[in-house]
C-alpha cells in the first residue's frame, strides 16, 4: 500500500515492499491485528511473528467464486510472506 495516497500498489519494487513491511510491522504493537480487506485476511503480531488468525469465508453474494477467493487469499499470503520474511519477520498460518 502506498501510505501517501491510500491505494494498493502492486507495482511497488521488491526492496520498497520489504522496507514497507519492516516499517509496518515495527509500528504494530504486540498482539495487534492487521486486516487486509481486499482479500479478507486477518493477522496478529506475536513476538517477531505475523500469524494468520482468520480468513474471510466465501459468501454466495460475492462477485467471485469460492475458488477465486481461495486463490486470492493464497496469493496475498504468499506475497506477504515473501516481503515480511525478507524484512526479518516470520509469517505463520
Amino acid at each position: 500500500m502506498n501510505v501517501a495516497d491510500g491505494k494498493h500498489r502492486t507495482d511497488m519494487p521488491y526492496q520498497d515492499a520489504v522496507e514497507w513491511s519492516r516499517n509496518h510491522f515495527a509500528r504494530m504493537a504486540e498482539g495487534a491485528q492487521w486486516g487486509i480487506p481486499r482479500s479478507g485476511l486477518l493477522s496478529t503480531t506475536l513476538g517477531n511473528v505475523l500469524k494468520l488468525t482468520a480468513r474471510m469465508p466465501h459468501d454466495p453474494a460475492m462477485p467471485i467464486t469460492a475458488a477465486q477467493l481461495d486463490e486470492q487469499q493464497r496469493s496475498e499470503l504468499a506475497s506477504i510472506r515473501r516481503h515480511f520474511e525478507a524484512a526479518g519477520v516470520a509469517v505463520e498460518e
